[in-house]
């Protein structure tokens, strides 16, 4: 029963990061938004409107328009970033415009083939590491469980913070080498798939044990401090790949380039996925407030 609870509560997870990569792929205003400095200044222009006339044809000119992009629009295309003071030796990060996406047939640069090769990798997770019958992720578990940590759930979760980014960081270090032997979209599929796997039997093993160990405090019952976990734990979906990269490259629909990102979000942390993680981690840590939280 637990694990079908932790299962489905994860399933959702899923379909609300899905459901903001869709939506903030498509919005790099959050990243690269400016205000023109016509709005800021406040110029404006006077014109005069000719009351009386006898031609009927004569009618008064339309209001000027505005220079503060519309909300709404950012969703569809997003405003390029005031670069005067870079160096302009590398890329405006998250440029996206709706006009220029294409669903295109399978197998070609498009959207349809995005969503067709993640459901190709999803399925591998799940078949290969999440159901049971035929998936290794409750054997790896277990072995971590009884093998390494002997009941543990303090060790458990330190096993899986040692052994992640071995796997994630390792394997990028060997990105150079892995896309001269199998290419740049296969190596990708090979980087992600022990990450997917691994981030997922973590992330489900911490809803399981988040109250094990001792409790230092418990201010979950206190309304503003509830709140403020919620919002950063919101923000922090905002920290993930899609305020940063394109996605159809993620997925390897579209070659994998390294690029050097000189605007938006990343040039301010460097890394946003780890910012992001390190804001749900806090988040989680101030409302359970246990000693196997914290050591996560």
């Amino acid at each position: 029963m637990t694990m079908a609870v932790t299962q489905q509560y994860f399933g959702s997870t899923i379909h609300f990061v899905v459901l903001f990569s869709i939506i903030f792929s498509a919005s790099p205003g959050v990243s690269s938004f400016h205000i023109p400095s016509s709005a800021v200044t406040g110029t404006s222009t006077s014109r005069s409107i000719q009351l009386f006339s006898s031609n009927p044809e004569i009618t008064p000119p339309p209001p000027p328009k505005s220079d503060i992009p519309n909300p709404i629009s950012l969703i569809v295309k997003s405003e390029q970033s005031d670069r005067q003071n870079d160096l302009m030796l590398g890329e405006d990060a998250g440029m996206y415009n709706f006009t220029n996406e294409k669903w295109g047939a399978l197998g070609e640069a498009g959207w349809f083939t995005f969503f067709a090769a993640v459901a190709t990798i999803l399925t591998a997770v799940a078949v290969l590491w999440i159901y049971p019958p035929t998936g290794y992720g409750d054997d790896f578990v277990a072995f971590l469980e009884n093998d390494i940590a002997h009941g543990n759930p303090h060790l458990v979760t330190l096993a899986f913070g040692i052994i992640f980014p071995i796997v994630h960081s390792g394997l990028a270090s060997l990105r150079p080498l892995g896309e001269k032997i199998v290419g740049a979209r296969f190596w990708r599929v090979i980087f992600a798939f022990p990450s997917l796997c691994l981030a997922y039997s973590w992330i489900v093993y911490f809803i399981a044990h988040a109250h094990d160990g001792v409790q230092f405090y418990d201010i979950s019952q206190i309304g503003w401090v509830h709140g403020l976990a919620w919002i950063t734990n919101f923000a922090s979906f905002l920290f993930l790949y899609p305020s940063v990269y394109n996605l159809k490259e993620v997925a390897a629909v579209e070659k994998p380039k390294i690029h050097l990102w000189e605007t938006g979000i990343i040039r301010i942390t460097r890394h946003p996925q780890y910012v992001g993680q390190t804001m749900w981690s806090a988040a989680h840590l101030a409302m359970v407030g246990t000693s196997f939280t914290a050591l996560t």
